[in-house]
């Protein structure tokens, strides 16, 4: 396989659209880092949102392509003419193409029929059987009938070489939604790849003095904000929310106007919307606690506190806590609909004072899942496909 010093492989990275969000940030960061490592790397995705552009772009040096400018068109039609329309690029055949979720599937296959050569297709399912752009032919359809999603689902499944999951309960997931569906070798192929795109802090720089307040972060329409809201009326601590959220959500929209109403009873809560890196890595280090109470196939917010030496209380459904040692897993993962323990929890971590030292062993565990891990590992995958 091409490394760097040896002119690189072309590799294409597939996302649905470049909205703030967990896989967009994974396909973003992989191109970065796969740039870096002397591939030749392009992060495609199906439309471009209306909501401000992410700052992470400009960071990171990355600029995508879109397939469809127009965000109404690219949301809710071109899901569907991707199974009937020829995708080209540019003139060059990829070596590779790493698609995240359906959606990035699809693509693949309209790239697929260009060309005569077979192109191997990482298939990273961060969430089975959804598909994720709100408003498509697809997930109008899917909430009426399922099959369509599946059937999707596994179509893409027996194209790829490789298919990643972002967690072990995701895989699982898999394997038994898929497990009598045609798909053999199923079992061979699939395997697991935590999206860790953190890079811990030094520890000399984790904070004994932190500030007395809650943070969580995430896509504001998500559940767990419900369960927050739930959380917060009994509690008294400041919180703060930082979040990204599409102006069209109507969920998002109920979910802000339910904290607004907490706050003109007097509760302490603060929106930061759309925040940069820089900003977020300080509230990471300035936190007393991140919390999060809904379930995540992974929680890539979780290990991003974790990096900044801030603890973590998530739902112990979330595939997060499957790197955690039982000891810890035990304590900082609880069930996501027990809102008494939530509280609990909250207020014996406030009054033990003990954000410090649950922070220092949250961000030990990260010294051994990162960036690093993470790349490391997909550089494997694709020396794998390649061979």
């Amino acid at each position: 396989m091409a490394m760097k010093g040896d002119g690189g492989m072309k590799v294409f990275v597939i996302i649905h659209t470049t909205t703030p969000g967990g896989v967009q940030r994974v396909g973003t960061y992989e191109v970065y880092w796969f740039r870096r490592l002397g591939y030749d790397a392009t992060l495609l995705a199906i439309f471009k949102s209306k909501v401000k552009e992410w700052d992470l772009f400009q960071k990171l040096g990355v600029k995508p392509i879109y397939l469809s400018r127009n965000e109404a068109f690219g949301r809710a039609v071109y899901p569907l003419l991707l199974n009937l329309m020829s995708i080209t690029v540019d003139d060059t055949i990829p070596d590779a193409i790493f698609a995240h979720n359906i959606p990035g599937g699809q693509v693949y296959l309209s790239i697929k029929k260009r060309y005569t050569k077979r192109i191997p297709l990482i298939l990273y399912l961060h969430d089975p059987l959804v598909y994720p752009i709100s408003g498509s032919f697809y997930a109008i359809c899917a909430s009426r009938i399922p099959s369509i999603t599946l059937r999707l689902e596994e179509s893409l499944i027996q194209e790829a070489s490789i298919v990643l999951t972002n967690s072990k309960k995701t895989l699982v997931k898999l394997l038994r939604i898929h497990k009598n569906k045609n798909n053999v070798g199923l079992q061979d192929k699939i395997r697991i790849l935590y999206p860790t795109l953190n890079t811990p802090i030094a520890e000399n720089e984790i904070k004994k003095d932190r500030k007395n307040y809650l943070l969580t972060v995430g896509r504001i329409d998500h559940e767990a904000f419900l369960n927050l809201y739930r959380i917060m009326k009994n509690i008294d601590l400041p919180l703060i929310i930082a979040g990204s959220y599409h102006p069209y959500n109507a969920d998002a929209l109920r979910i802000i106007r339910l904290y607004n109403d907490l706050r003109s009873k007097g509760k302490n809560i603060k929106f930061i919307f759309f925040p940069s890196d820089d900003v977020l890595l300080e509230l990471y280090k300035n936190a007393c606690l991140f919390v999060y109470s809904g379930h995540e196939n992974f929680n890539m917010s979780a290990i991003e506190a974790m990096s900044a030496g801030c603890p973590i209380l998530v739902a112990n459904t979330s595939g997060v806590c499957e790197i955690l040692p039982k000891s810890l897993r035990e304590y900082i993962c609880l069930p996501k609909d027990r809102i008494d323990l939530w509280v609990n929890r909250i207020l014996e971590i406030v009054r033990n004072d003990e954000s410090y030292r649950l922070g220092k062993e949250c961000w030990r565990i990260t010294l051994r899942y990162n960036i690093n891990t993470h790349m490391s590992k997909l550089v494997n995958v694709l020396r794998e496909v390649a061979e």
